[in-house]
């Protein structure tokens, strides 16, 4: 999966902006940037906040069982608490939650999954921080999932909106498919005659799934 890097954002007066756009007209592209980190920043940390939100809301109108253990990194090695939470009644996974567990109330890495009446999963979401580093998620996942006879096909975004990775599996035509392709791979073959995205294949696992996260931005 993609990631994303995030670069602290420095403030500037009103004043000191004019300066710099004035004088030096390289320097007001990085001020651009300063402030597309800003928003950033903001976006991600609303996501991970609005995914815990929803987890409690979904904890809070039925019953749960939940497991638990103790993990972490080479370094780090009893650094987060994973919580798993199951509907008590259908035994389906709900959502995943590592908890720091030096700050108990705070979330690690989050994963929801909402499942339509036969229990598929037909979206999931994520969001994860990097160890000690909290000025915003280093990961966040929006998946829409759609299922096609013996196939299930999955498009990933990021809560900025950018489409990030897909893939598709199953049986079509007595074959065995299995496509995955990056961002990269997206962005050069979107469009492209003779292209994976232009064939049969590519069409029956995706049909008419949604190419963007329009509408999948708040989680819910």
């Amino acid at each position: 999966m993609a990631k994303r890097t995030l670069i602290p954002a420095v403030a500037c007066s009103l004043a000191a902006l004019w300066m710099v756009f004035w004088t030096v007209p390289g320097q007001a592209l990085e001020v651009e940037r300063m402030h597309e980190d800003n928003v950033h920043v903001r976006t991600w940390n609303r996501f991970a906040d609005d995914l815990l939100a929803l987890h409690q809301r979904r904890m809070a109108r039925r019953e749960v069982r939940t497991e638990e253990r103790i993990g972490g990194y080479a370094d780090i090695p009893d650094f987060y608490r994973e919580v798993s939470y199951f509907d008590a009644d259908t035994g389906r996974l709900l959502s995943r939650i590592r908890w720091e567990r030096e700050h108990p109330d705070t979330v690690h890495v989050i994963e929801l999954y909402i499942r339509d009446a036969q229990g598929r999963v037909i979206r999931d979401y994520t969001a994860a921080f990097l160890p000690y580093y909290r000025n915003a998620p280093s990961q966040t996942l929006i998946s829409l999932h759609r299922y096609h006879g013996d196939l299930h096909a999955f498009r990933t975004f990021d809560a900025s909106g950018a489409r990030i990775f897909e893939r598709c599996q199953g049986n079509w035509q007595e074959r065995d498919i299995d496509v995955m392709l990056d961002e990269d791979e997206i962005y050069d073959q979107e469009g492209e005659p003779g292209s994976v995205m232009e064939s049969p294949v590519y069409k029956a696992c995706f049909g008419d799934l949604q190419t963007t996260a329009e509408g999948y931005l708040k989680p819910h």
